[in-house]
């Protein structure tokens, strides 16, 4: 399915979700579109939603700093190996 019209579904199912709950769902969503292996470039050129960037952001924020913090803890594991 075309994130194009991904974006156009949540256009018009965005203003049914409570304003509490669209963090939450627009969280779900960009998780459920990187699992499914849908690239971050094509997220800034089909959703214009600011709270889509957000959650994107956020979601770069969480998982690219795990990824650095494993890659600290093997250079940490091999260093100890070899002293």
């Amino acid at each position: 399915m075309s994130l194009n019209l991904l974006s156009e579904v949540w256009e018009v199912l965005r203003e049914h979700i409570d304003l509490n709950d669209r963090s939450d769902a627009t969280d779900s969503l960009v998780a459920y579109l990187i699992e499914n292996n849908y690239e971050v470039d094509d997220f800034k050129t089909a959703f214009r939603d600011k709270e889509i960037n957000k959650a994107l952001k956020d979601y770069a924020d969480e998982h690219f700093q795990a990824e650095e913090d494993y890659e600290d803890y093997e250079e940490d594991d091999d260093q100890d190996e070899w002293n």
